[in-house]
């Protein structure tokens, strides 16, 4: 699809990625951007910042009826949405001791949202014959969050959802990216990671992106109809070796744990 004169809604927009996002949709001549976070005071400086065009939303994507009322807000001001951009997600943390509570809340932000985004948008988008889904759902979603299995599970299931989604409706016209990143300069990055020690180590791993260049790696893959985005390519080349050689994989990964000190 393309960016100019499209309508995008951007959940998540307050702030980190979601900003961006905005702001790199605006510059690429969107003529509706729908901010839409539950921050509706942060998402509502970042609608200013965008002009007219902007919008801010009070949304929480956990719950459907939140994302139904974010989209029939964004049709009445805009008429139409071309581009759904779901950016909002959570980091939980533990294994399998954790409580179902934080599994739950994983699954509900993490990959249920993303369900409902469908629902509320994906039929007006076959009925027209066109429209996209951006999923920003991390490069957890296929390998692996060390000490996150909650957040691993529901980032896996986000990625199997919206590769069922392109190919059950690809053919008519539905487009559907994954944005697979790993560290991106965010306040949820800075909220996972305890100290500056920690954050050397995370370096060592992979290359800590700014906002502002993951977005416009998304948006072009976007534009490119490309369903795996990696702005990190180490993730692209783990996830080859995960599929060619899941043994070595794993050893690779345990290795990586281990000097992580975990």
């Amino acid at each position: 699809m393309k960016i100019k004169d499209s309508v995008a809604v951007v959940t998540g927009g307050a702030s980190g990625m979601g900003k961006a996002l905005a702001e790199k949709l605006r510059d690429a001549g969107a003529r509706g951007i729908v901010v839409a976070d539950l921050d509706v005071e942060g998402a509502a400086r970042v609608a200013s910042s965008l002009g007219a065009i902007g919008l801010a939303v009070h949304a929480d994507v956990a719950e459907e009826s939140s994302v139904r009322e974010l989209v029939a807000r964004a049709r009445e001001r805009f008429g139409s949405i071309d581009l759904f951009v779901s950016n909002a997600g959570l980091t939980v943390t533990g294994g399998f001791e954790a409580p179902d509570e934080d599994w739950r809340r994983a699954i509900d932000v993490n990959l249920m949202a993303h369900v409902y985004a469908a629902r509320a948008v994906v039929p007006a988008m076959l009925e027209a014959g066109h429209g996209h889904l951006l999923q920003n759902i991390a490069a957890a979603g296929v390998l692996t969050a060390f000490g996150a299995g909650p957040y691993t599970v529901a980032k896996h299931g986000a990625v199997a959802f919206a590769e069922y989604l392109a190919v059950q409706y690809g053919g008519r016209g539905l487009g559907v990216s994954c944005l697979l990143p790993q560290a991106v300069n965010t306040p949820m990055l800075a909220a996972s990671v305890a100290d500056h020690e920690e954050l050397a180590v995370l370096r060592s791993f992979s290359n800590v992106l700014e906002p502002e260049e993951v977005a416009e790696i998304a948006l072009a893959g976007v534009e490119a109809n490309q369903l795996h985005i990696y702005p990190h390519p180490e993730a692209a080349d783990s996830f080859r070796l995960r599929a060619q050689d899941p043994d070595k994989w794993v050893t690779e990964m345990r290795a990586m744990l281990s000097r992580r000190g975990d």
